[in-house]
């Protein structure tokens, strides 16, 4: 079977549209106005070929071929449809559109309407942690990961928990499909038993595949990473004032640390941890005033745990030092995590073979970034597809990918699906 490659490339350019921030980038958190209308679009192509449909109460979407035959485990693909703020077009939507296409061809395969296997496509929620600061909050809620008390530890920046947010959403098109309710959350939870493969075509989101000319990566492994928040309390004080020898400044602590950390991590004798200071917030953020306090969010990710925890606990140690030294505050907290994880060999040794056949450029790769994928693969087989993002540029309004290797890894992840339902 072929996909349809305008119908592919049309869905991918219709859903850029729904954005917060037209002309810089795509901004659509999850449980938004922009959120709803991509997953109403989507939502009615899968109406036009008869699908069922199912949303959980943390708004996770499943969608399936009609008249799945039943105590036949099903292969599932899919991703998200938020984005980060001003981010690109195609982190998450692309797994998500590659995933509907498989559907539409598939369901226009057959003759008489009845396909003669299982295959649904998923939409997580909350994938980039946009609203409440923890990625892939919907898949972590299938997994069991979170339960009950996450939806009320889990608060937005103007304090709103994730069961207010949940309560208190307006009328969505989704609504006529919602099963289940914030009170009994473990209706969350997938039945794994029923699972046999779960597939998530990407944008690689580095630079590797684009450098190396290749179309098409087979991901083996998966980082894990440590998100610490660290609050520096010095002493605010007057800008002009302040003599140099009687400061106690939390910015000057902070850019110290932040500079400390990455010094450590460029120490990595094979230069594959990274480490990230994305989130930083001065108080009182005067230009003419000393500042107090700073908060700031540091990672740190590679796909060995003890590399991570070893790094993690060096720089936590160094920033402690430079608080003490500079005379203020220092308090961190663990923000969240996820352990590095091994995809399926099956599907990595099924999967390099059949691009050898199609004579495919390829490589077996690691992925810097965490998918949904991550929850799923501890319970079920799980693979990951990437193509290329031109100059390695992912999160960004720049972010882009070339017809040609969106159409080839669509047509790939088809094939899988079908490889899988058929084996």
């Amino acid at each position: 079977m072929k996909i349809n490659e305008k119908r592919l490339l049309n869905n991918l350019r219709a859903l850029r549209e729904f954005t917060d921030t037209p002309g810089m980038g795509v901004t659509r958190f999850s449980y938004g106005a922009q959120d709803n209308k991509a997953r109403e679009y989507i939502l009615k192509r899968a109406e036009g070929v008869g699908c069922s449909i199912s949303v959980d109460p943390l708004r996770n979407i499943r969608i399936g071929l009609p008249q799945n035959i039943p105590g036949r485990k099903t292969v599932m693909a899919g991703s998200h449809v938020d984005t980060v703020r001003n981010g690109g077009w195609l982190d998450g939507i692309y797994g998500v559109c590659g995933a509907l296409e498989a559907m539409e061809t598939l369901s226009e395969g057959y003759s008489d309407g009845i396909p003669l296997f299982n295959y649904e496509m998923v939409i997580f929620a909350e994938e980039e942690g946009s609203n409440f600061g923890s990625t892939m909050t919907g898949s972590k809620f299938i997994s069991g990961k979170y339960g009950e008390e996450d939806l009320d530890s889990l608060r937005r920046e103007d304090g709103k928990s994730l069961r207010q947010v949940l309560e208190n959403l307006p009328q969505r098109y989704e609504d006529r499909y919602l099963s289940g309710n914030l009170s009994d959350i473990a209706h969350t939870r997938w039945d794994f038993s029923k699972i046999k493969t779960m597939l998530e075509l990407h944008i690689e989101q580095g630079p590797i595949l684009d450098r190396e000319g290749l179309s098409l990566g087979i991901v083996e492994s998966i980082f894990g990473m440590r998100v610490i928040e660290v609050t520096l309390t010095g002493v605010g004080n007057h800008a002009g004032a302040t003599p140099m020898s009687e400061r106690y400044d939390a910015m000057c602590a902070a850019a110290e640390s932040v500079l400390e950390a990455e010094s450590v991590v460029r120490g990595d004798s094979d230069r594959r941890t990274v480490v990230t200071v994305g989130r930083m917030e001065v108080y009182p953020n005067c230009s003419n005033v000393i500042p107090e306090r700073v908060v700031f969010t540091l990672e740190i990710r590679d796909k060995d745990q003890s590399k991570i925890d070893g790094f993690m606990e060096t720089v936590k140690e160094k920033i402690r030092d430079i608080a003490r030294k500079r005379g203020v505050g220092c308090l961190m907290y663990e923000h969240s995590k996820s352990a590095p994880l091994r995809l399926s060999d099956r599907l990595i040794s099924s999967m390099k073979k059949a691009a050898l056949e199609k004579s495919l450029s390829f490589k077996v790769m690691d992925s810097g970034a965490v998918h949904d994928a991550c929850m799923v693969a501890e319970h079920a087989d799980t693979g990951m597809i990437f193509v290329p993002s031109i100059n390695g540029r992912s999160h960004v309004p720049q972010e882009d990918t070339g017809e040609r290797e969106l159409l080839s890894g669509a047509q790939f992840l088809l094939d899988t699906v079908i490889s899988e339902i058929e084996n």
